[in-house]
């Protein structure tokens, strides 16, 4: 037996064992899209990108293929795992509403996010129905404001083929009316989901357990009408 196959022969016992680590479980995965080579570098940078098994299985096909060593066969076979995995695992162990019910999911945001010890801005997506195909979290936040890639944002509205978004964050010092950068945030995503025909439905602020609501205050319907494309384009033509 070659070492190359002892190695693999030797990470299978560890996980039957259950004393393997997450990069292990990720690596042992990949020996069947990666026959002939070392899956343990690979394992490792899609945990450093995507942060764990869950969010490498929650990533879209273009995500995946942007780390490297991925190509479109292993992009391929992790993207239907996640896809068995959201059909059959997530929904058992879910930790957001299935359904976006304003008022509900308000009650959700306050008791989740004001827990939270750290900052976080996550993106619920939604289908025509409502009910909410993904979760994504974005770390790119800062104590007294929100800043989003755009680029991240529009690819996972395209590949979730959203019609609404939802957006929560929360403030760590204690501030929960909006601040100036949290209306320019505001604004940006309104920007991209009206060109992308998307709904924007709300922008929840959480401190502790209280939370403001975009929606709830009208904020929102004021930023949606004057950062429609509609709006926008009428904006540039007057401008000219």
């Amino acid at each position: 037996m070659s070492e190359f196959a002892g190695h693999r022969g030797r990470l299978i016992a560890k996980l039957d064992k259950n004393v393997s680590e997450e990069h292990e479980i990720l690596e042992a995965l990949l020996f069947n899209a990666i026959p002939r080579r070392n899956t343990n570098d690979i394992a490792h940078r899609l945990l450093a990108q995507f942060g764990s098994i869950k969010g490498v299985f929650e990533a879209t096909m273009s995500e995946l293929t942007q780390v490297k060593g991925v190509g479109q066969s292993v992009a391929s076979y992790l993207f239907c795992i996640g896809v068995f995995y959201k059909k059959y695992y997530a929904p058992q162990n879910r930790l957001y509403p299935e359904i976006y019910i304003p008022d509900e999911f308000l009650k959700f945001a306050k008791e989740y996010y004001g827990n939270l010890s750290y900052e976080a801005l996550d993106f619920y997506f939604l289908n025509g129905a409502g009910e909410i195909l993904d979760r994504k979290r974005f770390t790119d936040a800062h104590e007294h404001h929100v800043v989003l890639d755009p680029t991240a944002f529009t690819e996972r509205l395209i590949a979730l083929k959203a019609e609404g978004v939802v957006a929560v964050h929360n403030h760590l010092d204690g501030e929960l009316s909006p601040s100036v950068f949290d209306d320019e945030a505001t604004s940006k995503i309104q920007v991209v989901c009206s060109i992308q025909n998307v709904l924007f439905c709300d922008h929840i602020i959480v401190v502790n357990n209280n939370a403001y609501s975009y929606y709830q205050s009208g904020r929102m319907k004021k930023i949606s009408n004057a950062y429609s494309l509609k709006n926008l384009l009428n904006q540039d033509k007057e401008g000219k």
